[in-house]
């Protein structure tokens, strides 16, 4: 499986142009937002490799992890989008609507992560859909060095 080496990002959706977010610096379970770019940790992501699954995707400013959980009925009748203490797996697949860009994919689930009527407003809500052939559900990991009393 091709992916991305691990790092610190920004992660952007190709459509929108805005920036996963943990909304506010939340603790756990923290919403999951797209934001127009603050520049702070809420807007960085840890993205690393694992042996079985793909990848985990941790906040850089709050050190939860981004995770889909299916008994919280907050953003849709499915679940949420919203952070955990515990790793959750993702895997990362090439969107081929977007060159450069992934879909960006629950392991459990099978669906990708998509902001809300492709919304470009600021804390614009993230969810899980089924897999598209389409900009919504692709995005950018654009690497970030973390920069000293950014979380």
């Amino acid at each position: 499986m091709s992916t991305i080496p691990t790092g610190t990002y920004v992660i952007m959706n190709a459509t929108t142009h805005t920036y996963l977010n943990v909304l506010g610096f939340h603790p756990v379970p923290g919403d999951i937002v797209n934001s127009v770019g603050n520049h702070l940790g809420n807007d960085m992501w840890n993205v690393l490799k694992t042996e079985s699954c793909g990848v985990t995707i941790q906040s850089y400013g709050t050190g939860a992890f981004l995770s889909f959980d299916p008994s919280n009925k907050t953003d849709t009748p499915f679940g949420s989008v919203v952070t955990s203490d515990s790793i959750y797996p993702w895997s990362l697949q090439q969107n081929t609507a977007v060159p450069y860009a992934w879909y960006i994919v629950d392991h459990y689930t099978g669906k990708g992560l998509a902001v809300r009527d492709n919304s470009a407003a600021n804390a614009a809500q993230v969810l899980e859909s089924g897999l598209t052939n389409n900009g919504s559900q692709a995005w950018f990991f654009i690497a970030k060095e973390p920069l000293a009393g950014t979380n």
